[in-house]
């Protein structure tokens, strides 16, 4: 059974008439009353009475009518919804989340993102800028976030800067260094330092390690934090210090100062991008990447 075969029995169902029916499909009579007849031997069961003068609904067929008509209503509302899908306007966005950085862009992007497209459901999933590159590659999320200067030049992936800013030392505001002007990377060897993510594969960890080098220091012992969020709390705590970028406010919110560094060469750049797959054919994807690039903060 096809879709036709349903087509053609609503019509002249509706119509009561194979002449009024075929010329509203705009097929021969012989050619109509051929695929109701055919539709009839498939189902088993005679749907039309019909004579030379009049066609009338069986029993059988005034419920069959309603339930053809309830499944191509149901093929027409699905093809719309494909429509708007294929169009930009309606589907399922997924971003990974990035948290307290994202203040300063994310929520006005997803506010107007939500009134020019009420209809997209936009959801977070909660991972690591590592693991959101990995998902990413999986078409599990279609937007992530990641750090670093390489991510511009990704493989497979389109990028959009969206934070540059200067690492500083952030500390508890109960912390001695809390009330500094700037530090120098040799004052810091004594504190536990807080890296973020797995030592194999965190860009925070690289660019902070280089730092020292960079001035001949040498951090104190070290710690791996897997969330930033966790990574705020355990620096609120006065359980290490790290590297964060000056750009984040982060005294009311929670508790930390982030103090510049006195540097005898340039610091390394704190970047942020968002990053999505190169190439991909979805208009829901751009038109939120378009809403992001004006809401970003700007960049140097």
């Amino acid at each position: 059974m096809e879709l036709r075969h349903l087509r053609y029995f609503v019509a002249v169902a509706e119509e009561l008439s194979f002449s009024r029916a075929a010329a509203r499909l705009h097929v021969t009579r012989p050619a109509l009353s051929k695929q109701i007849k055919d539709l009839e031997e498939q189902t088993g069961v005679r749907l039309l009475d019909r004579d030379t003068v009049r066609v009338s609904l069986t029993d059988a067929g005034a419920v069959f009518l309603a339930e053809a008509q309830a499944i191509l209503s149901n093929v027409e509302e699905a093809t719309r919804l494909a429509r708007e899908a294929q169009n930009g306007r309606r589907g399922r966005l997924k971003i990974g989340s990035v948290g307290q950085i994202s203040t300063s862009f994310l929520p006005e992007a997803l506010k107007a993102f939500h009134h020019e497209f009420p209809d997209i459901e936009v959801t977070f999933a909660e991972m690591n800028p590592v693991d959101q590159l990995s998902a990413l590659a999986a078409g599990q999320i279609h937007i992530g976030f990641a750090y670093g200067n390489d991510v511009e030049h990704m493989p497979g992936m389109d990028s959009l800067l969206l934070v540059r800013s200067t690492f500083g030392v952030s500390v508890s505001r109960h912390h001695p260094l809390a009330t500094r002007e700037t530090i120098r990377m040799a004052e810091l060897s004594k504190d536990t330092f807080l890296f973020l993510g797995e030592e194999s594969t965190s860009t925070h960890r690289r660019d902070i390690v280089q730092m020292f080098r960079d001035e001949a220091a040498f951090p104190g012992p070290s710690r791996e934090i897997s969330g930033f969020e966790s990574l705020l709390t355990m620096i609120a705590a006065d359980q290490g210090i790290s590297m964060l970028p000056e750009i984040l406010d982060l005294t009311k919110s929670h508790g930390i100062v982030t103090v510049p560094l006195d540097l005898s060469k340039a610091g390394a750049d704190f970047t942020m991008w968002a990053v999505w797959r190169k190439n991909i054919d979805s208009l829901m994807v751009r038109n939120f990447i378009r809403l992001l690039e004006t809401h970003r903060r700007k960049v140097a």
